[in-house]
């Protein structure tokens, strides 16, 4: 057993991106004003984002006790971001306030029908490095699960990632998740090296395109497999829902219905989270899936990330 006995417990800790994100709905691009022009939209919001923000926020709403790991510029939306995460009690020990670059953002345009697309700069994450990390190892020795993000937009992370899930499996007892984004590059050797030491991989359609080159979902589970997958591995399909494999053949997980897509940002991180809570309370994989999916449909009725996350309970037994 290598967790503290004497610091507070924690349920997940989430390390990776933090984001500060400004969302404008609805924006129809096909119909832009003129250079020089204006036009009016509903609402301009400042949210949070980020796999850190993302999912360690929808883990705090959903009653979950969070510690975050990632850096953030010394300026006006760095110091917006924080004040979130010590809103929802997230631990915010492993938070690195970067001199040197701006705090990372987006500009998020959302289309009438939910859809959405960036603008961003990487900034003060250019800088951040598995050491990070490694620095805060007690604070992940006090955690259940240890989720790292994204796959695909830290490429300064990947050469170390081995190390890092190695490290974590040694010298804690948490469950590693490793969640993807943006269009991480297929290196089947790396991705051999370190997808051995990983508990949960599910990543996006888009995504899992990318590490694979494949485009049938169930072939994408078996190259998992094949690079030495151990755990749950499945692939999520938007609107469609979720292929989830516990080490057994694949089961198909249908997404929760929505009448009406506001917002779809943040839904990928919302089914993590929800997937988390899921099995942190004890569910099966496809269970868990269940609730990640209804978690994410909930989350796509607002505009925002996690404006519309509720309690755990809310997304039992519906």
């Amino acid at each position: 057993m290598r967790k503290s006995s004497t610091s507070r417990r924690l349920d997940v800790v989430v390390a990776g991106m933090a984001v500060a994100d400004v969302l404008g709905h609805p924006i129809q691009f096909r119909n832009m004003p003129k250079p020089g022009g204006l036009k009016l939209i509903d609402s301009i919001t400042l949210s949070t984002g980020g796999n850190v923000s993302n999912v360690g926020i929808d883990l705090a709403k959903l009653g979950f006790r969070v510690g975050g790991i990632t850096r953030i510029g010394n300026d006006a939306l760095g110091k917006y971001i924080l004040r979130e995460y010590k809103k929802h009690r997230i631990n915010t020990t492993g938070i690195v306030a970067d001199n040197e670059e701006q705090t990372s953002a987006t500009i998020v345009g959302i289309s009438p029908d939910g859809e959405r697309t960036f603008l961003h700069t990487r900034g003060c994450l250019v800088n951040f490095r598995v050491s990070d990390v490694l620095k805060n190892l007690p604070m992940i020795q006090r955690a259940e699960m240890f989720v790292f993000g994204y796959l695909g937009l830290l490429p300064e992370t990947e050469k170390d990632l081995e190390a890092l899930f190695r490290t974590i499996k040694k010298e804690t007892d948490a469950k590693i998740l490793l969640d993807t984004g943006g269009n991480p590059r297929k290196q089947p050797k790396r991705f051999a090296s370190f997808i051995r030491y990983v508990d949960y991989f599910i990543p996006s359609y888009e995504e899992a395109v990318a590490l694979t080159g494949k485009n049938n979902p169930e072939k994408m589970i078996q190259y998992f497999r094949n690079a030495g997958a151990p755990g749950v591995v499945g692939i999520k399909l938007g609107a469609e829902g979720c292929l989830i494999s516990g080490n057994d053949v694949p089961e198909h997980v249908s997404a929760y219905p929505v009448s009406r897509v506001v917002d779809t940002t943040g839904a990928g991180d919302a089914f993590v989270a929800g997937f988390i809570a899921g099995t942190l309370k004890g569910f099966s994989p496809s269970a868990a899936a269940r609730i990640g999916n209804r978690v994410a449909g909930e989350c796509i009725r607002s505009v925002g990330a996690s404006t519309a996350i509720r309690k755990f309970e809310s997304y039992v037994n519906r």
